[in-house]
C-alpha cells in the first residue's frame, strides 16, 4: 500500500527538519546559513478573510548576534512594504543530515488591516521556520511562512511553503 504525500506537505516537513521542539538554539559556533536565495517554488495552504504575508521572488536571510538571530524580510500585502520578522538560528543535530548547514525559527505578533481593502484591524500570529542545505556549490533553502488570525477562535491559516537556491 503507497501513500500519496502532496507537495505541500512535503515541503512542510522539510522545512520543519532541524527544527523539533528537542532542539535549543545556537548559542555559539553558529552555522552559516545568511544569504540571498532565489525562490523558485511556492505552494500557498488555506484561505482566510485577510492577505497574508507574503515573500518576494528573492529572499535574503541575514544573521546577527554572532550569528545567533536571523532576519528574513518578508511583505505586507496590506501597506505593501516590507516587515523584518526575527529569531534563533539552530546547528544540526547528530541525527540530521551531512547536507544540512542549519536551520532558524521566528515568530512575532502584529496588529494591521486585514487587506489593502479592508481596513478591519486584525491581530495576525505570522511564524517562518525553514532549512538551509547545500546540494553540490549551491545552497538550498526550504521553509515554510505562516500567517494565523486568533481572534474569535477561529484559528483561520494561511501557509506558503517555499524553496528557493543561493550562492
Amino acid at each position: 500500500m503507497t501513500h500519496r504525500v502532496s507537495i505541500p506537505v512535503l515541503l512542510l516537513a522539510l522545512a520543519c527538519g532541524g527544527c523539533g521542539a528537542n532542539k535549543e538554539p545556537c548559542t555559539d559556533n553558529c552555522p552559516d546559513i545568511s544569504g540571498v536565495y532565489a525562490i523558485e517554488h511556492t505552494t500557498p495552504v488555506g484561505e482566510c478573510d485577510f492577505s497574508p504575508y507574503l515573500i518576494g521572488p528573492t529572499v535574503q536571510i541575514l544573521q546577527n548576534d554572532n550569528g545567533r538571530g536571523v532576519v528574513l524580510h518578508i511583505i505586507d500585502p496590506a501597506l505593501q512594504l516590507e516587515m523584518p520578522l526575527t529569531g534563533d538560528v539552530y546547528a544540526p543535530g547528530p541525527e540530521d543530515e551531512s547536507e544540512l548547514l542549519g536551520s532558524f525559527q521566528m515568530t512575532s505578533r502584529t496588529v494591521r488591516s486585514a487587506s489593502r481593502s479592508d481596513s478591519r484591524s486584525m491581530t495576525l500570529d505570522v511564524s517562518a521556520s525553514g532549512t538551509v542545505s547545500r546540494r553540490g556549490e549551491r545552497r538550498v533553502l526550504s521553509a515554510t511562512l505562516s500567517t494565523t488570525d486568533m481572534a474569535g477562535g477561529k484559528g483561520c491559516n494561511v501557509t506558503l511553503s517555499f524553496t528557493g537556491e543561493g550562492d
